[in-house]
């Protein structure tokens, strides 16, 4: 009996998100697809890495033949990495694909256990069928790669423009007063120079159990969303004394694991958590314009 042309063509693709500096191996296209040989039993296809849709958040894209090596990459990345994914069945011949499952659910808390969420994911329907061919080579596929948009530009050269005239009377210098905002403590901050943005994206955990290891902690935050950064706090003697802070990707993130980590049972105790007070520096504000009647047009 000759065996379907479609069985022949299908395949899978797997999307792997998260932040580059906790999963070194989404910095590139070859550093992925070396990280899942290790996982896989047969040759992984066409990979790529993209940046994702939040601020240092990568995405990895790959092709994989077999259906047992597309679970064990999935079950992989998902329960040892913390990390987001998705894992479509594709057809090379078709361009048909199908989402065959994600962890939208567990990776945000306030989502059902089974839904996805194309816009927090940032795995979009048709980002996916781009990545699909529509035609298929025997000797290698070439999956075309989902890129950002490229403009053209309008000119062959760059315009040239005659010289702004100048003025031969000096502008009177300006005597630069200070601009005061408010912190958030209600401080009065002088910010005539700029100040910097700053955002409060930890939490503190306390009343853990002195049993919970770093491999516990980091457990119960995949539970509440992507942390970056975590460290279980110790006494003089080197002990645990049932404490710990966290850092996420944005404050939206810190303020749902505090909310939810809050009065939840773990280990056989009660914890209690918080936003924590210490802030994350996420960029400079530019310097005000003073507006004094100096800076008018001359007629």
């Amino acid at each position: 009996m000759p065996t379907s042309s479609v069985s022949e063509g299908e395949n899978y693709m797997l999307i792997a998100s998260g932040p580059s500096h906790y999963a070194p191996f989404l910095s590139g296209w070859q550093e992925f697809k070396d990280h899942i040989r290790r996982i896989v039993d047969h040759q992984p296809g066409w990979a790529e890495v993209m940046p994702g849709p939040r601020k240092g958040e990568m995405q990895g894209f790959v092709r994989l033949e077999k259906r047992v090596d597309a679970d064990a990459a999935y079950e992989h990345y998902t329960i040892s990495r913390g990390l987001l994914v998705h894992l479509f069945k594709t057809s090379r011949t078709s361009g048909d694909y199908r989402l065959l499952k994600c962890n939208c659910g567990p990776y945000f808390p306030d989502m059902s256990e089974r839904s996805h969420s194309p816009t927090r994911s940032g795995v979009q329907a048709d980002v996916t069928r781009q990545s699909i061919p529509r035609a298929y080579s025997a000797v290698v596929p070439q999956y075309p790669v989902p890129t950002a948009y490229s403009w053209d530009p309008l000119y062959t050269q760059i315009p040239s423009y005659a010289q702004a005239p100048t003025y031969s009377n000096p502008v009177a210098s300006v005597q630069q007063v200070p601009t005061y905002s408010a912190s958030t403590n209600g401080i009065p901050v002088n910010v005539r120079h700029g100040a910097m943005l700053t955002e409060a994206r930890g939490i503190f955990i306390s009343n853990l159990s002195y049993q919970c290891t770093p491999n516990d902690l980091f457990n119960l935050l995949c539970t509440v969303g992507r942390t970056t950064d975590y460290k279980l706090h110790k006494d003089s003697r080197g002990q645990p004394n049932g404490a710990a802070t966290a850092k996420f990707a944005t404050k939206e993130e810190a303020h749902r694991a505090a909310t939810h980590l809050n009065g939840k049972q773990h280990m056989g105790m009660t914890i209690n958590a918080r936003l924590d007070m210490n802030t994350t520096v996420i960029g400079q504000a530019q310097s005000p314009v003073i507006v004094n009647g100096s800076t008018a047009s001359r007629g």
